[in-house]
């Protein structure tokens, strides 16, 4: 019967063969990033792509007159939602998913570093243009309907 030897992750890390790296010193730098830089982008586009399309139908329809889905199914069927529902949908559509797009592309451009002689986390940021345009304009989608929410609920309360 074999015995396993369990190790820490720690310990894993310090022994992991790196190609064209010599020194150990450099085994202590190695650098790790939660998620790849384009693929966070793409998850954030796709994500994105549901709160821009309802509000570009929305603009149409102000502007033209046409009603395209899933706008047009959010006019029609909004009246016989309850309240709660319609609440919900709008915070997850409009705040929720531009806010989620956010974080994974912060989480895509940081880069941590442990030191382990000085017991430090370092933490770098790779800024990609991409990812810098999609924090901001996720963050502004965001902000707008959280502001948004904030002055409808302030005009209610009067």
């Amino acid at each position: 019967m074999r015995k396993h030897k369990f190790t820490s992750l720690e310990e894993q890390l310090e022994n992991m063969e790196v190609p064209g790296i010599k020194s150990a010193q450099h085994r202590q730098d190695l650098k790790l990033t939660i998620i790849n830089t384009k693929k966070s982008a793409r998850i954030s586009l796709w994500l994105l792509l549901l709160p821009v399309l309802i509000l570009l139908e929305g603009f149409i329809e102000s502007a033209f007159h046409v009603f395209l889905p899933p706008w047009s199914w959010i006019i029609k069927y909004t009246p016989v939602m309850p309240v709660w529902l319609r609440v919900a949908i709008f915070t997850f559509v409009l705040i929720l998913i531009p806010t989620i797009a956010v974080l994974i592309n912060v989480l895509g451009i940081l880069w941590f570093r442990y030191d382990k002689a000085e017991h430090v986390l370092h933490i770098a940021v790779r800024m990609r243009r991409i990812n810098v345009i999609i924090i901001v304009v996720a963050g502004i989608l965001a902000l707008l309907f959280i502001g948004h929410s904030i002055a409808e609920w302030i005009t209610n309360g009067e």
